[in-house]
């Protein structure tokens, strides 16, 4: 009987065919790779045509019609908050729009500096009009704020994703030197940054497609996201990751605040919004989105507010942008918190505004 392939000499005819198929299998399976690899990224970043506004659409647009293209991240929808309010508001301003998110995803540097040239096709080839980022000194030296709180403070409560053998050691942190041992993410360009290094935290950043790879391969220990963003990032990180969970134990908390910022030159779209975003606040409109939208159901199931420690940080680069909020517009009690009265969640559940998230 001939003896097994794998004991014969390479020069064999067996062995040459069988180190052949061996190669051709290996090329075979890095193709494939190559192949399944944008259909994941695909399906992360994937969302009905129509809620999409291309360069050549907005060309085709009547000179009178608003012209609202909103920078995007991973995970976002038409469901997304950020895109119902602005829709909202749109329709309160009554002014004729076409509203859509880019074709793309970008960088929140990248995106800034494409609004900040408006309609030059050159460098904002996109066509970006308007984003949410967190207010801040530097940013509004690029771009127009409307200081307006998009979620009244919501999205400075932070709770984070996390690989799921992180778990015990993040139910270990009880304040803030606790939490500089570990690790944080988050994104190129976020204002987040800032505050976790004023803060003296450890915190590594990522452009938006590489973010949840980051958890889900250990690189980091937490990855601080706005409440009001878990319920639409759970879907990617459900079919992006293995063993990425919601971590239960911790909030971060400082004050924040998400504006809706336009191209400076863009004083017609500012106004719209803003107008719009009053009216929508006069009539109660917004306040049922909130509670619609933001505290939904899910949230309150995977968030469980009440069992949470609370670790605030202050926004010494936002304190004096934060100041131009009206009072009345904050949902999230700041002044008790950096006051250092309120250090767990169950005590948050008693603001009247937040009832709703615990209940």
């Amino acid at each position: 009987m001939e003896p097994p392939s794998e004991n014969l000499p390479a020069d064999h005819p067996h062995g040459l065919w069988t180190l052949v198929t061996t190669a051709i299998s290996i090329i075979l399976l890095l193709f494939g790779g190559l192949l399944i690899q944008p259909r994941l990224v695909e399906r992360r970043t994937r969302i009905d045509d129509q809620f999409i506004l291309t360069p050549d659409e907005v060309a085709a647009l009547p000179s009178e019609t608003l012209v609202v293209v909103l920078d995007r991240e991973d995970g976002q929808d038409q469901n997304d908050f950020k895109y119902k309010l602005l829709q909202l508001i749109l329709q309160r301003s009554e002014q004729p729009y076409a509203l859509g998110f880019s074709t793309i995803i970008q960088s929140q540097d990248e995106a800034v500096k494409a609004i900040s040239h408006g309609f030059d096709s050159q460098r904002n080839p996109m066509g970006l009009t308007v984003g949410v980022y967190g207010a801040g000194a530097a940013l509004n030296q690029h771009l127009n704020p409307i200081e307006i709180p998009v979620a009244g403070g919501v999205l400075g409560l932070r709770a984070g994703w996390t690989y799921r053998e992180e778990l015990p050691a993040l139910a270990t942190i009880q304040n803030k030197t606790d939490l500089q041992n570990i690790v944080l993410l988050q994104g190129l360009g976020w204002s987040d940054v800032e505050i976790f290094d004023a803060a003296g935290l450890r915190t590594y950043t990522a452009r938006p497609e590489e973010l949840f790879r980051l958890v889900d391969n250990r690189r980091v220990q937490l990855f601080p996201r706005g409440i009001a963003e878990l319920e639409d990032e759970e879907p990617v990180v459900r079919a992006s990751t293995s063993r990425t969970v919601l971590d239960p134990y911790l909030l971060i908390a400082y004050p924040f605040a998400g504006f809706f910022y336009v191209d400076p030159d863009n004083e017609r779209l500012a106004q719209a919004i803003r107008s719009g975003f009053e009216r929508a606040m006069e009539d109660g409109s917004y306040q049922e989105l909130i509670d619609q939208t933001v505290f939904t159901p899910w949230l309150k199931k995977h968030l469980n507010l009440a069992n949470r420690k609370v670790i605030v940080l202050n926004n010494p680069n936002a304190a004096e942008v934060l100041s131009a909020v009206h009072p009345g517009h904050w949902i999230v009690p700041w002044n008790k918190l950096l006051h250092g009265n309120m250090r767990h969640g169950e005590q948050l559940c008693t603001v009247q505004k937040l009832k709703a998230l615990c209940d």
